[in-house]
């Protein structure tokens, strides 16, 4: 089973699930254009989007919860999780009221592939 999460990290609360690549499920639809994808996996964000190669799929925005970067796995970082983005070509955009109480961070940022922000003319809101 494919998992990110260490053997000495289970617990009673730990739940074990079979896990399946996000190009798979995509090649299993058919390869869609997916308008929205919404990433909040508790801390593994990082790992999934690099498991992503993203010149064969149509991923046009996603939300990515970046509140537990590196918090829950060392070797991730909400600017980590940025400078990936934008460097497998996205534009980073705030999410409005997205600061989280409890992390004192920002909870989540939003990605628009560079191309649907030049087609749509898409612009950070104040």
């Amino acid at each position: 089973m494919g998992g990110f999460a260490k053997e000495e990290n289970h617990s009673q609360h730990t739940l074990l699930v079979q896990c399946y690549p996000v190009y798979s499920l995509l090649q299993a639809m058919g390869n869609p254009t997916v308008n929205l994808f919404v990433l909040d996996i508790e801390g593994y964000e990082l790992d999934i989007l690099r498991t992503i190669p993203w010149d064969k799929v149509d991923i046009e925005v996603l939300s990515v919860e970046t509140a537990l970067a590196g918090l829950i796995q060392k070797e991730s970082s909400p600017e980590m999780i940025i400078k990936y983005m934008e460097d497998v070509g996205y534009t980073m955009f705030h999410h409005r009221n997205q600061e989280s109480e409890i992390f004192g961070r920002v909870q989540d940022h939003l990605f628009v592939r560079n191309d649907v922000v030049k087609k749509r003319n898409v612009v950070q809101l104040k």
